[in-house]
């Protein structure tokens, strides 16, 4: 029987030799793979890599399990075969008159019937792929330049991503003066000369913003042996660069440990009772809610929105039956809440300053109403900052959440906040946006990778369960990693703009229902971007995001699938696009495709960030984020 015990096979292309001559370019492509019984799920990855060279590799999708080495490819005529090295498992079959059907079976001590469908692209002729870019029906220019969105009958659509960003985006990051400075010491560890400076920093006087000063590190590498913790607002850590000679080196040593440590003491009271939702539906991206009493509410104020997570909706979702290795597994625990600024109020109308990127339906919390509270909420640091310096870990292969970590960034509590210019080599997980953080930056933060881990589970370049969070001009390098997801209650708006990874990651929603994330002009050169049900993955992921977007991608492979209720779009992708089953379900046929518009083609505008940020802010806001305002 075909076992995967493969995951712990490392995820490299392996080339395999090939016989025939003629015919490679017919085979090459990708292919979904379907058996009976026992059921597998495959996805095969077939590429032309020389004139008489086929590489080759399966990921076998209900295992999680990508990048499996294939070799000894032979092609005679219509007969196709290749083998699985680490099982020595290997598949037969016949190629179709049109080439986009392999008929075979799979070796694997007995033999088990298996078709390849062709998984095809979007056709790519001149006269289907001009110069000029294409509309999307979903969000697309209208007269005087405006946006124009599609709504669904509900009056769901598309929302504005553009408030995530340092203090609500369009807002350059402060350069901050420097108040102390520190040159590495000598010493086996310099974590406590660092911490003393930037204690320092922390009692001076703050200025304009609550900005007190930046304790800048100089070139050099500087010994960590433990962490680093920035407590109080407005201090920056900053150095002299994170690459090249006169590079600034944090280079961690002693026991794993995390790097540094960017945390407030959250805290938080109810001003006044709770009032409710009136409405009996809320549509995704909608900045208008009725309330039963909006008497005490007033602009400026933070308003706590609790979506009721009930037992009629966790069945509606079909998250009530998880099963994993005979054990229920328990998808979104408790209620969602939702913090946003109010805008204005005008009887019981209430106009928030952000979209709301999840819906709320009556129909599934019978008898009550989700609560709506006004809120003070304390604690939180602001105007906190690294800059300019690279981390670096001992390069080790370790199984992920077994084996102790060397992790770079945690931010917890923290407001109007950034990292910029950071570089990060073998840390495990590198960047780690907790959930009461919120409108923060990263930008131009790489992370390389270089021993994949031993493990199943991945770990992960940028995790984020905050909100207005911005992941600008990141790049990263490396295999069996998330580059960027989104964890459990993440309710965005989250984008990652631009952003360039390589390797055979991903970009996903991860786990537990997340909403409003935007991949907006980002590209993984080997690896896959997912909206989609990870079913009993995890410790029960289920469906990890919903009304989030993938806006002018490119990706090996797309799958974006629509959840119960909600919806999820790949526009303007270049990519092959997949269907898969909910992994650990008995269902025969894949789950729905999310909305898939434009495949193969990028459409107007480049950037649906940046141009939702022009229309609310102006030109000048995308500049003083280093864009040009067109």
């Amino acid at each position: 029987m075909f076992k995967l015990s493969l995951m712990v096979f490392t995820c490299l292309t392996c080339l395999g030799s090939v016989r025939a001559q003629t015919g490679l370019k017919t085979v090459a492509g990708d292919y979904e793979g379907m058996s009976g019984s026992p059921s597998f799920h495959l996805r095969l990855h077939v590429r032309l890599s020389s004139p008489t060279t086929l590489t080759g590799t399966l990921d076998a999708i209900d295992e999680d399990t990508f990048g499996i080495p294939c070799a000894e490819f032979v092609l005679s005529g219509t007969q196709f075969s290749f083998t699985l090295p680490s099982t020595s498992d290997n598949y037969k079959g016949e190629i179709s008159a049109d080439g986009n059907t392999i008929t075979g079976t799979l070796d694997v001590g007995h033999l088990v019937p298996l078709v390849f469908t062709r998984i095809v692209h979007a056709a790519n002729n001149t006269s289907e792929k001009s110069a000029s870019l294409s509309n999307s029906q979903w969000v697309h220019f209208g007269p005087g330049r405006k946006l124009v969105y599609a709504r669904t009958l509900k009056g769901d659509r598309i929302p504005d991503f553009s408030s995530a960003g340092y203090r609500g985006g369009g807002i350059a990051l402060p350069r901050v003066a420097t108040r102390v400075n520190v040159s590495p010491t000598g010493k086996e560890d310099d974590t406590p000369a660092i911490q003393t400076a930037l204690d320092r920093a922390a009692k001076l006087t703050p200025g304009a913003h609550g900005i007190r000063g930046a304790v800048e590190l100089a070139p050099g590498s500087f010994h960590l042996k433990g962490t680093l913790h920035l407590n109080v607002s407005g201090v920056v850590l900053r150095g002299a660069g994170s690459e090249g000679p006169g590079a600034t080196v944090l280079e961690m040593t002693g026991d794993p440990h995390l790097a540094i440590e960017i945390k407030g003491d959250y805290q938080w009271r109810e001003l006044g009772p709770a009032t409710t939702l009136t409405d009996s539906y809320v549509p995704a991206g909608a900045t208008l809610i009725h309330v039963a009493n909006a008497s005490g509410i007033h602009p400026g104020d933070t308003l706590a929105i609790v979506k009721p997570v009930t037992p009629q909706w966790i069945h509606f979702m079909g998250m009530d039956h998880l099963v994993r290795n005979g054990k229920p597994q328990e998808w979104v625990k408790n209620d969602i809440r939702v913090l946003r600024q109010i805008a204005s109020v005008e009887g019981n109308a209430v106009r928030l300053s952000v979209p709301l990127t999840d819906s709320f339906d009556a129909q599934f919390y019978p008898g009550t109403q989700p609560t709506v509270t006004r809120e003070e909420i304390t604690g939180r640091i602001t105007e906190t900052g690294i800059e300019n310096l690279k981390i670096l870990a001992p390069n080790r292969s370790i199984a992920y959440r077994v084996d102790p970590e060397f992790d770079g960034i945690v931010m917890n509590n923290v407001l109007d906040s950034w990292l910029s210019g950071l570089a990060f080599v073998d840390t495990t997980d590198s960047v780690h946006i907790d959930h009461n953080a919120e409108r923060l930056t990263v930008a131009n933060v790489d992370v390389t990778q270089h021993d994949a881990v031993t493990s199943g589970a991945e770990p992960f370049d940028f995790s984020v369960q905050g909100s207005q969070i911005l992941l600008d001009r990141c790049t990263g390098k490396g295999n069996s990693v998330s580059y960027v997801a989104t964890q459990s209650h993440s309710e965005g708006p989250v984008v990652v703009l631009h952003c360039r990874f390589s390797g055979d990651g991903v970009i996903e929603g991860h786990q537990r229902w997340s909403t409003g994330l935007l991949i907006d002009s980002s590209v993984v050169q080997g690896g896959d971007m997912y909206l989609r049900n990870r079913g009993i993955w995890g410790t029960g992921h289920g469906w990890t995001t919903g009304w989030s977007v993938l806006w002018n991608d490119e990706a090996n492979v797309f799958i974006v699938q629509n959840p119960p209720g909600a919806m999820n779009w790949v526009i303007g992708g270049k990519g092959a696009e997949a269907a898969i089953i909910m992994p650990g379900s008995t269902a025969k046929v894949a789950l729905p495709h999310g909305v898939i518009e434009a495949e193969d083609k990028h459409v107007k505008p480049d950037s649906l960030y940046l141009e939702q940020l022009r229309e609310r802010r102006g030109p000048a806001a995308v500049r003083a984020i280093g864009y040009r305002a067109e």
